[in-house]
This record gives structure tokens, C-alpha cells and sequence, in this order.
């Protein structure tokens, strides 16, 4: 179990409040309800984690251990995964990878950032639900929320950075943002993408194992900043220069008539707007994240991922990205160059090519607003869910009418926060 100082516990949930202090009232549902969260929940988070988990469980890096107890006392605890999340009010995603992990024999320890909790009644409303889920053995009770932003721990010499890096390293790590990676007039110590290259730093230099990465970020360009686009933008194409078979296989996901030139393609993408400027976003991050950790010896393979709409129609173009990528370590293997051994090194890690795997990904993500349009069977079930997710986390019922259909006969039943 880890061990934590006192400063790191005085800053957590929960901390002392006002007692006259009311939690909100959970009386309306907001974009984060819609079913389509739910399957990025279900396809995306849960069945991810589980998957790592299940593979470090193999290979014996996720395993029980042996607690002594001051009478002497031994008892063996379950395999503890680290979870670094932006949990929301509602924990939902705290919740149900609490639930998953316990399913696989082991216990979610999770350290939150919720810049919401630093409103009276949010707090409340934070420190009722975590205490809940401690309750309930969703979460260890070394379980904690900061009530403050993911950002700051963009300063080097911060509390924030230090508490983060005295609870990790993180098996899974979930960026669930509602705004821009850049935001144009975003002070550049702070911006989301500055935290991003924290995290990514530090979990490439503590851990050992392979990791989860989940990012959801809003991408419409009025919003995002260029510069820091283009920076993106110039991943990919340094890749194009160094691989032809990449520069190929870009330009058919900017331009499937496959027409232009690779230079004219990601151009032409770039200035489009809406699911092209997404698709070069979400490449771009991917490329980003590569060229970071290749230095260090590690690779990423970008995972199953979804994108939607949030221009406040469900007809809009897509843009806002839900991504997953896995992180992998080094290979335990030594080459040797002189042929001296006649021994081989030790395998490790994927064998493909990164950078082929992750435009191949990038071209299959899936926009589920296209695929709740065609599923009515799909809505209906992904609503049920969510209903009772809502209804154990203290939604009134008003709130869940919505939600109460067993079909989707209206537009709010698949986007209920739009009407």
C-alpha cells in the first residue's frame, strides 16, 4: 500500500468545509449523460483497462502482495492499479473502472484533479460521492481529489507536480477535457497540451510497464491555437519525409480520392474545418506523442477511438476527439552488434511498425453520432445504463425522464441535452 505524507492528505478530499454547505442539486443532465459517453465508457475505458490489466496480470507486473500488520499479523492485498483521472462531479469514470478492476482481483487507487471542487457546494458535492465509492470498494481509501486544475502541474517547483509524482506511476491515465488542447488566448505556462507533456515526462520516466493514455479534447479551429497546430501538422510531415509508405497512407486518410499530393492533402485537410481538421488533429497528437518517447527507447500504439459532435446539433460535423493510446517500454533485450554472443536478445514490446499502426488507427476512428443515428437498439440500452449510473450517483428523477423510454422516439433520447 502507498504511503502518504501528511501535507498530501491535508490538500485532498475530503477536506473541511463549511457545514452549512449543501451539495448541488442533481436535478439536470448535461452533454457528459448523452449515451455516446457511454460507449466511449464501456468500449473505450473499460474495455482498454481491462485488457492491460489482464496482460500485466500475465506477465506478474500486476500482483498481489503481503501487508504485515503491527501484531505481526500478514495478509496478502489484492494488486493495486493507479488510476489519474479528471473524475467530474459525478465519477462515473471513477466508478466503473473501480468496478472493472475489481472483477479482475484488484483495487483502483485513484488521484483526481477537479478545478470544479473549488466552489463550496461543488466540494461537497465531490467529497459525498468519493467517500461513496470508498464505501461502496469501488475505490481504496488512499483514493483522493486536488481541487484544482490538471494544469497546475505545468510548474516545475509546484505542490501539484509533487503530488502527483509521490502517488504514481499511473497504469491508466484518463485527460477527460471538455476544452481546446491550445486554447488561442491561453497562457502558454498553463494550457492543457503543457500538462499533457508533464504527465506523458513523468510516467515515461518512472514506469516500467506499459500504460493507457485516454484524451478527450474539443478540436474546432477557432479554438485551437494555430501555431501549436502547425507544430502538430510538422510531425506528421517530418514522418512523410522519412517514409513514403506513410506519406501514402496519410494522404489517403486527407483525401481519399487520393488526387493530391501529400503536401497538398494535410494543407488542404488542415484549412477544411470539420472531420478533416479533426483527422489531421488527431494524427498530429499521435505523431506528437511518438517523436516525444522514441529518445527514451518507448513506443505508442494509438487504440480503438471515437470522435462527435459538439456544435450543439446531432447533425453537426464531428469535433471533438475521444482517444486512447498505449504506451510500451523499452525491450529488455541487449543486441549485440559484434555478433560476439551467439545468443539473441530478448523479445519485447511491439513488433510493428508505430508509426504505420497509428495513421491506420487515425483512419478508423469512429463517429458515434453517425453510429447513434443507426442504432436505435444501441440508444436504448447505452440510456439504460446510464440512467442507472445516474440514478445510484443521487439524480432526481425528474432529471432521468429523459432517459426512462426503452426506444428512442425522440431526438432527446439520443441527445438529451440538446432540446
Amino acid at each position: 500500500m502507498t504511503e502518504l505524507g501528511d501535507d498530501f492528505i491535508d490538500d485532498a478530499l475530503p477536506p473541511d468545509i463549511d457545514e452549512d454547505a449543501v451539495p448541488l442539486e442533481l436535478d439536470q443532465l448535461f452533454p457528459w449523460h448523452r449515451p455516446r459517453k457511454q460507449k466511449v465508457r464501456q468500449s473505450q475505458w473499460i474495455a482498454l483497462t481491462k485488457g492491460l490489466l489482464t496482460k500485466l496480470q500475465q506477465t506478474g507486473a500486476l500482483a498481489a502482495s503481503n501487508v504485515s500488520l503491527p501484531d505481526g499479523k500478514v495478509f496478502e492485498a489484492p494488486p493495486e492499479v493507479k488510476y489519474l483521472t479528471l473524475p467530474g462531479l459525478d465519477y462515473l469514470d471513477v466508478r466503473l473502472l473501480g468496478e472493472a478492476a475489481n472483477e479482475l482481483g484488484c483495487k483502483l487507487t485513484t488521484l483526481g484533479f477537479l478545478d470544479e471542487a473549488m466552489e463550496t457546494r461543488a466540494l461537497a458535492r465531490a467529497r459525498v460521492r468519493q467517500e461513496g465509492l470508498v464505501q461502496a470498494g469501488y475505490i481504496s481509501n488512499q483514493s483522493n481529489t486536488l481541487p484544482r486544475a490538471l494544469e497546475s502541474i505545468c510548474w516545475n517547483d509546484g505542490d501539484s507536480l509533487g503530488q502527483l509524482k509521490r502517488q504514481g506511476p499511473y497504469h491508466v491515465v484518463n485527460i477527460d477535457a471538455c476544452g481546446s488542447i491550445a486554447p488561442v488566448k491561453a497562457d502558454h505556462a498553463t494550457r492543457l497540451i503543457e500538462a499533457i507533456h508533464k504527465v506523458v515526462e513523468y510516467q515515461i520516466s518512472s514506469s516500467r510497464n506499459r500504460w493507457l493514455l485516454f484524451l478527450t479534447v474539443d478540436v474546432r479551429k477557432e479554438d485551437l491555437d494555430a501555431g501549436t497546430f502547425e507544430k502538430l501538422c510538422e510531425a506528421i510531415r517530418q514522418n512523410a519525409a522519412a517514409s513514403a509508405e506513410f506519406a501514402d497512407a496519410a494522404r489517403d486518410l486527407f483525401d481519399p480520392s487520393g488526387q493530391a499530393t501529400f503536401d497538398d492533402a494535410l494543407q488542404a485537410a488542415k484549412e477544411k474545418g470539420d472531420r478533416s481538421t479533426l483527422d489531421v488533429f488527431m494524427l498530429g497528437v499521435a505523431k506528437w506523442l511518438l517523436h516525444m518517447i522514441e529518445p527514451k527507447l518507448w513506443s505508442v500504439r494509438m487504440k480503438r477511438s471515437y470522435c462527435y459532435s459538439t456544435t450543439g446539433a446531432e447533425d453537426g460535423p464531428a469535433t471533438m476527439c475521444s482517444l486512447a493510446f498505449e504506451f510500451h517500454p523499452p525491450s529488455p533485450g541487449l543486441p549485440d552488434p559484434l555478433g560476439v554472443s551467439r545468443g539473441q536478445p530478448a523479445q519485447g514490446g511491439p513488433q510493428d511498425d508505430a508509426s504505420m499502426q497509428i495513421v491506420a488507427a487515425a483512419s478508423s476512428v469512429e463517429d458515434l453520432d453517425r453510429l447513434m443515428e443507426a442504432d436505435d437498439a444501441l440508444v436504448a440500452e447505452l440510456n439504460r445504463v446510464t440512467r442507472a449510473l445516474l440514478e445510484e450517483a443521487g439524480y432526481s428523477v425528474n432529471a432521468l425522464q429523459v432517459l426512462n423510454d426503452a426506444g428512442r422516439t425522440q431526438k432527446q433520447m439520443c441527445f438529451p441535452d440538446i432540446l
